[in-house]
This record gives structure tokens, C-alpha cells and sequence, in this order.
């Protein structure tokens, strides 16, 4: 399946919303509620990785996908905001792309070897993974925590488990993303916020201070959340987003 937009509403400056592993893009709607209300909300269907008809066979191929789709739409130039495996994409598309978007917030991305405990972590993720549908799904409620994924309802619950297989395809193009620090450092021009959830381990607090030292990216901590932000705290990830998105170049959230 290639990449489409799940959601269009709201007039106002440009946000495209980018879904990660586990947690599709319905997930999103109290965040895109709320930043609808001032602002034009694009919520995007990433592209099924793995191949297949229309889907993508690596992650820069999701970048180019969506990326295309953001210019049919007319919807590039603002700002990006991914989760988890969508933030991990935006950093692609922003590498990829340069000029996609004025703005960027990632949510606990990967960084490949530059957060080498996350990196390994979602290596033998993925070789967990590969072993079936219920290691996929044990990895999807590990990355989205168990609590969050207790708390799922049972509508978004079967909708995790009737996603495995793309997950399973998933998981291994996440993993292996692994840019340079040249590239890192190409995105110092732009606006970068990193977000952490502030249940989250100290390995994503970590990654979210080597994109600091690399790529300049500004740094907050999202009170009550964990990896699965638009779940564990909506309301808060999005006034932390429009807060953010107001503030003139060099004020810090």
C-alpha cells in the first residue's frame, strides 16, 4: 500500500502527522483534533514497508514515498511531526529532502549507531521478530510499553494485532537506520525539536541528547508519556507542539 492521508482538517499553518510501528494513524486523533483547531492537520498512512504492491522496500523508500505525497498535496514546507517510527522517518525525509519542512518535531526516534544501546536493542528486535506474529506483537508492547498497551482499546488492540504483518516487514527497515553524523549535521539549519516521553528509559533520553550534540535539536520532556505519546498524554504532546511551533528562532519550549 502506498502512502495516503488518513486526515485532512483544520485551516492554519501546515502539520503532517507520521504514525511508527504498532500504533497507526488513528492513534493520532485527539492529537489532530486539538491542532486542528489553529492549525491545517495532514495526517498521513505511511507506506506498508516490506514491498508489495505499492509499498516500500527500505525506509528511504518511505521517505520518497511520502515525501511525494506531501508535494500532491501541497503540503510541504510546514511542519513535520512523527512518533516513534515516524519520527525515525521524519529524520530520513529531512535528510532526504531538504526544504520538506520548515520544522520538525521527533518523538523518541532511532539514531542508529549514534544511540548504540537503542540500536542494539531494536536489532534483536528485529531478529525477534522475524520468528512470527506473536514476537512481533511482544515487540510491539514492549516499544509501546505495557501499560499503554493495557490500556489500548479493544478497537485499537485489533488493529495492532490485524497489522503484524506489517510490522514484522517493519520493524527490520527501522532498525537498520543508521545515518552519518554528516547527515545529523546537515539538519543544524533547521528547526529540530526532540521530544521524550518522561516514562520512557534512559536510552531514549539519551538519543534525544546525541540529536541535540549533532543536530542541534532543541530538547523537552513530555510529563505522563512514554514511547507512545499521542496515547499516553495527547492533549499535553500537543500543546507542547503548538507552544512550540509559536515561538520565534532561538526561544527554547
Amino acid at each position: 500500500m502506498p502512502a495516503t492521508v488518513h486526515l485532512d482538517r483544520g485551516v492554519g499553518p501546515g502539520v503532517v502527522l507520521l504514525h511508527g510501528v504498532g500504533a497507526g494513524p488513528a492513534t493520532f486523533a485527539t492529537v489532530a483534533d486539538d491542532l486542528a483547531l489553529d492549525h491545517h492537520v495532514l495526517v498521513v498512512e505511511r507506506p506498508v514497508g516490506g514491498g508489495g504492491e505499492g509499498g516500500a522496500r527500505s525506509l528511504d523508500e518511505q521517505a520518497d514515498q511520502v515525501v511525494d505525497l506531501l508535494v500532491e498535496e501541497r503540503a510541504t514546507g510546514g511542519a513535520l511531526v512523527g512518533v516513534s517510527g515516524g519520527a525515525t522517518l521524519a529524520l530520513a525525509m529531512a535528510i532526504r529532502h531538504p526544504g520538506v519542512a520548515r520544522r520538525l518535531v521527533v518523538h523518541e526516534p532511532l539514531l542508529g549507531h549514534h544511540a548504540p544501546v537503542l540500536h542494539q536493542r531494536f536489532a534483536e528486535a528485529a531478529a525477534h521478530a522475524a520468528a512470527g506474529d506473536d514476537a512481533t506483537l511482544a515487540v510491539v508492547e514492549a516499544v509501546m510499553g505495557s501499560a499503554t498497551w493495557a490500556a489500548l482499546d479493544p478497537g485499537a488492540r485489533e488493529a495492532a494485532r490485524a497489522g503484524v504483518a506489517r510490522w514484522r516487514a517493519e520493524i527490520p527497515q527501522f532498525a537498520a537506520f543508521d545515518p552519518t553524523q554528516d547527515e545529523l549535521r546537515s539538519l543544524v539549519g533547521l528547526r529540530l525539536l526532540c521530544t521524550v516521553g518522561a516514562d520512557s528509559g534512559p536510552e531514549r533520553h539519551a538519543a534525544a541528547g546525541v540529536l541535540a550534540r549533532l543536530a542541534g535539536a532543541e530538547v523537552a520532556v513530555v510529563p505522563g508519556a512514554g514511547n507512545a505519546v499521542q496515547l499516553d498524554a495527547p492533549l499535553a504532546f500537543a500543546q507542547l507542539v503548538r507552544t512550540w511551533l509559536a515561538l520565534p528562532v532561538g526561544a527554547r519550549p
